[in-house]
């Protein structure tokens, strides 16, 4: 695979941990909004629900954050590609 394909396929995977990293960051905001509004009934099996959906803000967010790990460490392969482009061509 030539270092451009490499490139190209890198680029291609932040975006798209990016775009999950955003889906899971709106999700887990959701979630924590409805913790928040279904602790405030006294019914326990709301409570119940609302104890499901903080835990599936909290499992999102480990996702979000994931997500940012992992652009991060590509960001630095890109990098890292295009500096040794730079060094072939000098």
């Amino acid at each position: 695979m030539e270092k451009q394909d490499v490139k190209h396929v890198l680029q291609y995977l932040q975006s798209e941990i990016s775009r999950i990293e955003t889906m899971a960051g709106t999700l887990s905001g959701v979630e924590r909004e409805h913790f928040q509004r279904l602790t405030n009934f006294d019914q326990r099996e709301l409570v119940d629900i609302a104890v499901e959906e903080q835990s599936a803000s909290r499992q999102l967010g480990a996702i979000q954050q994931m997500c940012q790990n992992m652009s991060r460490q590509i960001g630095g392969m890109l990098r890292s590609t295009e500096r040794g482009a730079d060094n072939e061509v000098h």
